[in-house]
């Protein structure tokens, strides 16, 4: 089913949840910015601050490829312990220094911004929430040139960054879509999660291949699922804004619209866009989600704020 609304001077996005694969759809409205004022941002702007959010966090480390094994600590405490000899470019061995990338994300507001939510593929299409153990990105290049790994590498999780040690974490992988967003697939990749007496909980994998990785399990939604309509103010769209869903209790997982969700949910939907000087803006519901629920936002809700400042108030969140 595709349901589209036009309601005055607003837009409808639309999300069915439902077994069935959702969509989210908008209509547009005649004429040009209604507010020409306070322009509106562009798909372009919107895009380009969450990719500086994603820059801002992203850790770069030179190494010697010649040395046998070379162990980085990120800035939060993760290892990752690289084998030298295993880097190839097109098959041939790598020598001399090589950059790596890391990225590491624990936090909802962190995810929000550099819009990277904790959605898992499901069989038979569609989306399920995911609680996460960590999102990591992980990549090697030498002179700007793509690198493999013919033995992978080593990620090592304290559990003291994700709440504590979790058995049901399972290992998952990282789809960048069309649309720049974010799909989590489940990884048939060595994982397991460590606990003895003489070394600190954490959860260990074995990348076989370089990009996005993170150790989450499936929300364990029950009973009846409903729709979801959120109303947002003329102008904007799924080009130029976004919306999101987090839930009390659970600051290590960020939803969107692309999942189900049951009634009775208390949840808060987050709507983000940006400005047009470069910045975010937003407007944030504490809602109780109910049979066939509809949320309308306005522009006078939306807010303007500073990155920074945008990633304290979604971790803030209770």
């Amino acid at each position: 089913m595709k349901r589209t609304y036009l309601l005055g001077a607003l837009l409808l996005f639309t999300l069915l949840t439902s077994c069935e694969t959702t969509e989210t759809t908008w209509t547009p409205p005649e004429g040009n910015n209604p507010n020409p004022e306070n322009p509106l941002p562009t798909a372009q702007q919107f895009s380009a601050v969450r990719t500086l959010a994603l820059q801002n966090i992203t850790q770069d480390f030179t190494f010697n490829a010649s040395d046998p094994v070379t162990t980085f600590t990120s800035e939060n405490g993760v290892e990752l312990t690289i084998y030298g000899g295993c880097l190839t470019q097109n098959g041939n061995p790598v020598t001399g220094n090589v950059n790596l990338e890391f990225v590491e994300i624990f936090n909802r507001g962190t995810m929000l911004v550099t819009n990277k939510p904790t959605m898992g593929a499901i069989s038979g299409g569609g989306q399920q929430l995911l609680i996460s153990g960590g999102e990591f990105y992980v990549n090697i290049t030498q002179n700007g040139v793509q690198l493999e790994s013919s033995c992978g590498v080593q990620l090592m999780v304290p559990a003291s960054l994700t709440g504590g040690l979790d058995s049901d974490m399972l290992p998952f992988t990282g789809i960048i879509d069309a649309n720049g967003n974010l799909v989590w697939n489940p990884e048939q990749t060595e994982f397991w999660a460590g606990g003895e007496t003489n070394e600190q909980p954490a959860y260990y994998a074995l990348l076989q291949s370089f990009g996005w990785f993170n150790c989450d399990k499936f929300a364990n939604f029950q009973g009846e699922m409903t729709d979801i309509e959120i109303i947002v103010p003329a102008g904007y769209n799924n080009e130029n804004s976004s919306i999101f869903i987090a839930l009390p209790g659970e600051p290590n997982t960020l939803g969107n619209l692309s999942g189900n969700y049951p009634v009775g949910l208390q949840c808060y939907i987050i709507f983000i866009t940006a400005t047009a000087d470069g910045g975010f803006a937003y407007a944030i519901k504490n809602v109780t989600l109910t049979a066939d629920a509809s949320f309308t936002f306005t522009s006078g809700e939306i807010q303007e704020v500073t990155e920074a400042g945008f990633i304290a108030l979604i971790n803030a969140l209770p």
